[in-house]
């Protein structure tokens, strides 16, 4: 990806490798997202693109390599402390509380501070303040994404589309700096992935950075300012959407054929 001295990178990963046991999954891979945009990683079913998330993320450790998040190095760093700093990610399985409801979920991903005897007692106008501010990002977001006939409903009887879109709105309740999305599409109807698409680019408006892997082409293209594409571990070549779609390699490695 090409940067101008004047554009502000809000991550960047450097020659960064994983294997387990004598598979390589993760081979000397390099990207970067400059503050604000949405880049994208595709690739075929066992390209690497999640293991790629999973050490990103902290969730794996990097054999080598250097990753950084504003600025900062998080290589070393665990899951946990990376969330803190502002980037935060879903799965391919949604997670989330079964047996709460969809409202209940997101008030629980908002919830800043937990609850004390202390602040319950002495506490308790700011308290209440910092609830309502959390249900009003809860039921915001719940309407824009056409969740609310199943406000009330448990997690655990929506549908997968429903599930995906719920996550989506859990990671956006803790009103991060940077969001990583694992297949964010999948499963998600029709109509449903066109309130996702808005969601998206509006994050990108308020100035949030998206890295983003799914097997929607029209979706990634439709949203992505650049597109990274991996194969056998390794990124094979990277451009606009419009180069990518038209890149030779690309139709190959999808398609088996160049033509």
């Amino acid at each position: 990806m090409s940067t101008s001295s004047t554009t502000e990178l809000a991550f960047s990963a450097h020659n960064v490798s994983k294997s387990f046991g004598g598979v390589q999954a993760v081979d000397s891979v390099s990207l970067q997202a400059a503050k604000g945009t949405i880049t994208a990683v595709i690739g075929p079913n066992g390209a690497g693109k999640t293991s790629l998330f999973n050490v990103l993320t902290g969730f794996d450790q990097t054999d080598t390599g250097e990753v950084s998040l504003f600025g900062d190095r998080i290589e070393r760093e665990p899951a946990w402390k990376i969330a803190r700093k502002g980037m935060v990610r879903s799965f391919q399985t949604p997670v989330g509380f079964p047996l709460l409801s969809v409202w209940e979920n997101l008030m629980a991903a908002g919830a800043k501070e937990s609850e004390s005897l202390f602040r319950g007692l002495f506490q308790r106008s700011r308290w209440l303040k910092l609830e309502r501010e959390t249900a009003l990002r809860a039921d915001t977001l719940i309407d824009e994404l056409g969740l609310k006939s199943v406000k009330d409903q448990r997690l655990e009887d929506l549908t997968a589309g429903q599930t995906k879109l719920v996550d989506f709105a859990r990671l956006l309740m803790v009103q991060p700096r940077m969001v990583l999305l694992d297949e964010p599409a999948a499963g998600v109807a029709p109509n449903g992935i066109g309130r996702l698409a808005d969601q998206v680019t509006d994050l990108r408006a308020r100035g949030i950075t998206l890295l983003i892997i799914d097997h929607n082409i029209q979706f990634v293209f439709a949203v992505s300012d650049y597109v990274y594409v991996m194969a056998e571990g390794r990124v094979v070549v990277s451009g606009t959407p419009d180069e990518i779609a038209v890149h030779p390699m690309v139709a190959e490695i999808y398609l088996g054929s160049s033509k």
